[in-house]
This record gives structure tokens, C-alpha cells and sequence, in this order.
């Protein structure tokens, strides 16, 4: 992924921003945030379409999501704009409202369908997360081991590929005074990668970021920027809501952004318009 498309494309998956590739620990933490501001989705039908060209990107995909009594999303599908399936994903919760299996579906030009499965394990004992596996058709592809301290709280995972060669770290700071939880990324030999932020609590504000932001009354990101830039790239939100405050369009604009924040030529690039059953 080209880094001047970095912003715009965490924005429509729904991914917590960072500047390098996604930990594996990421999809437990990602799990735990609520969807709707409101009552609980059961269904969200969701059109994307970009409105500037770019090669190799697709014009228009649409996303249906399922969601069950407790608003956790159990199904997604995702069509092009002939209505063909695209892939497909399904989750799989504990009685606790876990996450316990994720299985994505995706076609691939001359592959066809291909299946990757990532399984999370519990310890019977704590009841904290103590493993993350990924399969890919079948085929173990990595394998992390979680550790977690006396307080109860993840402090690392260690990352193994399908040989079992160890092949990254990750270390687990948490900050309450910003509502933080910060994700060092490390090479097998303790070279730095980077960093990954999320919310420690997922209902209260989203915590201080690398990126230059800022948001509306309703928590949503209206401004998005990388810092000292000298291309000054940024992208500026705009939203539709419902009556919930839940939004139903959002406006994704290509912008220059200043170093006091004033947002110049802006061009819109993407529209998302959501259509929510309650």
C-alpha cells in the first residue's frame, strides 16, 4: 500500500491507524470496540465508491455486515459493482462476547477462492487470550504466543511463521492517562518496526495519535494528516447522521492541510453511504 493512500484506506476498513503493517495482536484488540452509537446494528449495508481514478484501486465495492443480539459483527460480504461476491467474512464469539475465530474468504486472480482461518485460544485457567493461529488453506502461516502479567493484562506476543522460527516481538504499553494502548512492533533481532495505538477503553475518546487529527462533536475524525509533511497531504472528513448520531455518508476529501491546520484545495476522492437496520 502506497503511504499517500495510507489514511483514506484504515478509514473505510475501520482500522486503528498506523504507519506500518497491522501486529498480529491487532484483531483481538480492534474486536472490542462497539460499532453503533445507538442501539445495536443488525444489519449495515454499505456502498464505497471513489470518485478519482487510481489505478489498480476498484471504482465502487459494496459491504453488507451482519451483526448479533450483542452488536458484534458474525458476517461480512463484499460485492463489486455486478453484484459478484468478492469475499467473505465470518467471526465467531465466547460466551463472553470474545472473539474466537475470524475466517476470511477472498478470490484471487489465478488462485480462485483461497481461506485464511485465524484462531484465538483463552487460558482455562486466567481466562485471557494465550494464542493466536493462522491458516491459510489448510496450512498453519503463523503462530503468536501471548504473555500476560500478574495484573491480568497482555504484555508481548511472540511471533513464530510456520517453521516455528521466531520472527517478531511485540510489546504491549498501556496508558490510562490517555486512554492508550500502544503496540511496539520489533524484528526478531529487536530492531524496531513501529508503533500501533488503540483506545484502552473503546467507549471514551480515541486516544493521541502520530497523525495530525481532529474530530467533531460526535468523536468522529474530521481531519487527518501525516505531521511534517512537506507535501502538506491530508484528507478532511464530512458526514451524514442519523437520528442515533450514527453516520449514513461520509465525505473523504484530498486536501493540503497547514501546519496551524487550515485545510486548502480540497477534492473529493471517496464517498461511503450506509444504510442501517436497527
Amino acid at each position: 500500500m502506497k503511504r499517500k493512500h495510507l489514511l483514506v484506506w484504515f478509514v473505510l476498513v475501520g482500522l486503528p491507524i498506523s504507519i506500518t503493517a497491522q501486529p498480529v495482536i491487532d484483531i483481538y484488540f480492534s474486536s472490542r470496540a462497539p460499532e453503533s452509537k445507538g442501539p445495536d446494528f443488525r444489519t449495515v449495508e454499505e456502498i464505497n465508491e471513489l470518485l478519482i481514478s487510481r489505478s489498480g484501486m476498484p471504482s465502487y465495492f459494496k459491504v453488507v455486515k451482519q451483526y448479533n443480539s450483542q452488536g458484534k459483527v458474525i458476517s461480512e460480504k463484499r460485492y463489486n459493482k455486478a453484484g459478484g461476491i468478492q469475499g467473505e467474512s465470518l467471526w465467531e464469539y465466547n460466551t463472553k462476547g470474545e472473539l474466537t475465530r475470524r475466517v476470511n474468504r477472498q478470490f484471487m486472480n489465478f488462485k480462485g477462492w483461497v481461506t485464511e482461518v485465524t484462531t484465538l485460544t483463552y487460558n482455562d485457567t486466567s481466562g485471557m487470550l494465550d494464542e493466536i493461529s493462522v491458516m491459510f488453506d489448510k496450512q498453519l502461516k503463523q503462530r503468536a504466543q501471548v504473555t500476560i502479567d500478574n495484573t491480568q493484562k497482555i504484555t508481548e506476543v511472540q511471533v513464530f511463521n510456520e517453521k516455528g522460527v521466531h520472527t517478531a516481538t511485540e510489546r504491549i504499553l498501556y496508558l490510562p492517562q490517555n486512554n492508550t494502548i500502544r503496540v511496539l512492533s520489533y524484528k526478531a533481532n529487536d530492531q524496531f518496526i513501529g508503533a500501533t495505538t488503540y483506545p484502552l477503553d473503546p467507549k471514551l475518546p480515541e486516544p493521541p495519535s502520530a497523525l495530525k487529527r481532529e474530530f467533531n462533536s460526535n468523536g468522529d475524525i474530521i481531519l487527518e494528516a501525516l505531521p511534517n509533511s512537506k507535501m502538506e497531504q491530508g484528507y478532511y472528513y464530512d458526514y451524514s447522521y442519523d437520528s442515533y448520531g450514527n453516520w449514513t455518508e461520509k465525505l473523504i476529501y484530498q486536501c493540503t492541510v497547514s501546519a496551524k491546520n487550515k485545510v486548502r484545495n480540497k477534492k473529493l476522492e471517496y464517498r461511503i453511504t450506509r444504510k442501517i437496520t436497527y
